[in-house]
């Protein structure tokens, strides 16, 4: 005898409550509003007072969604916005031609984000800081994980020389993208340079 698939213990779980929505979209609204308002003072000025204000919110919802405050709340941004460079990072890849612009297509989605100052600066050295004894930023380690998963497969097609450690030429090509967005961030003039070596270093690990 079959089960019912519609009162089958696997079925899914019920939609969220009109509650729990609204709250999702207020942490959501309150995440958004730090990252614009990093974004355009930076973070020393990214005070309680006006994240609330760019929310249009109070300094009392603020601290029901995030308990322990402004640090708990620019750590879940500094999530968000790794998750922004990611995804920046993919449609870029989903479009490259080649193994080499695939794996540039990390640094790509970097300097989009690095080349508004603020932002740049946030994501590449101060957001890292605040996520101490936390944990790892989200962006790091999808692009280590990503571009060591690249060049094994340009390994694999004997695109790149055999015998390189996939993985610890990785973690290199994450601290250059890393210092790229640092650099991008204090000067925009850099970004294109900062690519094109990128793309000739990579380039240099052909077979």
């Amino acid at each position: 005898m079959s089960l019912n698939p519609t009162t089958s213990s696997s079925s899914t779980a019920p939609p969220p409550s009109l509650r729990e929505r609204q709250r999702r979209r207020t942490r959501e609204d309150l995440v958004a509003s730090a990252l614009d308002v990093v974004g355009r003072v930076g973070l020393e000025e990214a005070t309680v007072a006006r994240i609330t204000q760019a929310a249009g919110t109070s300094r009392a919802t603020l601290y029901a969604h995030f308990p322990e405050g402004r640090t708990q709340l620019l750590a879940e941004a500094y999530q968000v916005l790794g998750r922004r460079v990611l995804e920046g990072a993919k449609a870029h890849r989903d479009r490259a031609e080649g193994w080499v612009e695939r794996i540039a297509a990390s640094l790509t989605a970097m300097l989009e984000v690095a080349t508004v100052r603020e932002l740049g600066l946030f994501y590449n050295v101060s957001g890292p800081h605040l996520m101490a004894g936390r944990r790892r930023g989200v962006g790091s380690q999808a692009t280590l994980e990503v571009i060591t998963l690249e060049l094994e497969k340009a390994q694999a097609r004997h695109q790149v020389r055999e015998g390189l450690d996939a993985g610890a030429t990785a973690a290199l090509l994450v601290g250059a993208i890393r210092e790229a967005g640092i650099d991008a961030a204090q000067n925009p003039a850099l970004a294109q340079r900062h690519h094109d070596a990128f793309a000739a270093l990579v380039g240099a690990l052909g077979a």
